[in-house]
């Protein structure tokens, strides 16, 4: 199914609203400004970040057991003299003994086999760092989509501010036009009295607006780390972006392989696997290669003792293996088995509710131009009654509750028509963030 592609609105409204922005100070900025400081100055973003990095410094570590281990000891001690006995410890003799004694060791190993335990545990902490930057992925794709909710309010409200400002002004006009028919004899006093409520109310909810604009503006200041008097302007040419033609199938395409949620499920399936590959190993026994060098004195293993230095030096073959690894192994083997299972169907279920998720969100997305349309109908019978009962006011066919009756219609015809202009963008990135991707429209 295709769709509209170019999405275009024009009217009073925005020329108004651009006017009204033009008055006050502010800084004017789109949706791809806002992602940008958000990746720089979000402090919630900056935790997923230093996660991705304590990742890769675990990789690093783990790197090390593929390198040889090299220990180095040295000691300078005070030797008594021997005493040596029959071994029911008669017969004792004392011998003089080099009271100096030195001791310099140094061994290096490699480890050369271990049954694949150094190499899956490797892989299952790069896996770890991937799920990780797919949970910053998932944490960006959040705050993007509460920044452009926030500014989208922004945008509406500071719109609404618009329509409210035209009405109060047309108020103010009906109220001038109607104490000049009075002074003229054809109006009464309750007929003003009638349209000055009106007037109050019109500036009770335009004090609403700026203080809603206030609260939206200051939300997305705190998220960004602005300075607490940055004004943010929206941006006017967001409402004329183009749309790229897609349909639904594209979307769940998309959805399939950017969603974080479905990703993330994915390389836990791959992590399980890794360390029950891990677990294994337990089965293999370590195999190093060792060389080492031990320097000794004096010769205490001679009698009388020697005042010599002895040196020794060795290479060989090390072998390792830990036999409680042959009943402790199975268990943790089948634990992570079950454990694979479990995060397959995770992955399942996870791929029903991003599959239901996009759907709704295309469904909502089509339905909003169609809301677009009737509101844009009603806006228009709206103003057409409106211009009719005030023309019949003018002539006394009509009473005063007919006209203000009118003018609510109308008034309430112009908010709808701006929500459903703002409702157009905020779906489709609705429908950005169910698949897992969002981007401007003006990409």
């Amino acid at each position: 199914m295709k769709y509209i592609n170019k999405l275009l609105f024009t009217g009073s409204l925005l020329t108004c609203a651009m006017t009204l922005w033009g008055e006050a100070p502010g800084q004017i900025m789109s949706l791809d400004e806002l992602f940008t400081l958000a990746d720089k100055q979000s402090k919630s973003i900056k935790i997923f970040e230093s996660a991705v990095t304590g990742a890769d410094k675990d990789i690093s570590v783990a790197k090390n057991a593929y390198l040889p281990t090299i220990d180095f000891s040295a000691s300078a001690t005070y030797n008594g003299n021997a005493w040596v006995s029959d071994r029911d410890f008669t017969n004792g003799q004392t011998f003089a003994s080099p009271h100096f004694g030195n001791s310099f060791s140094i061994e290096a190993s490699q480890v050369i086999f271990a049954g694949g335990a150094i190499h899956h545990q490797v892989k299952a902490l790069e896996t770890q760092q991937k799920i990780s930057e797919w949970d910053l992925a998932a944490h960006r794709q959040e705050v993007y989509f509460l920044l452009t909710d926030y500014y989208l309010d922004l945008y509406k409200y500071r719109n609404l501010l618009t329509v409210y400002d035209r009405n109060i002004e047309q108020t103010l006009q009906v109220i001038h036009d109607m104490r000049a028919r009075e002074a003229a004899g054809v109006a009464l006093d309750n007929d003003i009295t009638r349209y000055e409520v009106q007037y109050q109310n019109l500036l009770y909810k335009r004090t609403e607006l700026v203080s809603s604009i206030a609260i939206y503006n200051d939300k997305i200041v705190t998220m960004l780390d602005l300075p607490p008097q940055t004004e943010i302007l929206p941006d006017t040419t967001l409402l004329h972006g183009s749309i790229p033609q897609a349909s639904e199938n594209d979307f769940q395409e998309q959805a399939f392989q950017c969603a974080p949620l479905l990703n993330k499920n994915r390389l836990t399936i791959d992590l399980l696997t890794r360390k029950r590959q891990a677990a294994q190993s337990g089965y293999m026994p370590k195999i190093s290669l060792i060389a080492g060098d031990n320097l000794n004195g004096p010769i205490t293993y001679e009698i009388p003792v020697l005042n010599n230095n002895i040196n020794v030096w060795y290479v060989g073959v090390g072998l390792k293996f830990n036999l409680g690894n042959l009943y402790k192994t199975p268990k943790e083997v089948s634990r992570l088995g079950v454990s694979i299972g479990q995060a397959r169907f995770e992955l399942h279920s996870a791929e029903e509710r991003v599959t239901l998720g996009v759907r709704e969100a295309y469904t909502r997305y089509l339905d909003s131009f169609e809301q677009l349309k009737t509101q844009e109908k009603s806006r228009q019978l709206a103003t057409q009654n409106y211009e009719v009962i005030a023309n019949r006011y003018a002539n006394d066919l009509v009473l005063v509750t007919d006209l203000v009756d009118a003018d609510n219609l109308r008034l309430s015809a112009e908010v709808q028509y701006v929500n459903a202009q703002i409702n157009i963008i905020y779906n489709y990135y609705r429908l950005l963030y169910a698949t897992g991707v969002i981007h401007t429209i003006n990409e």
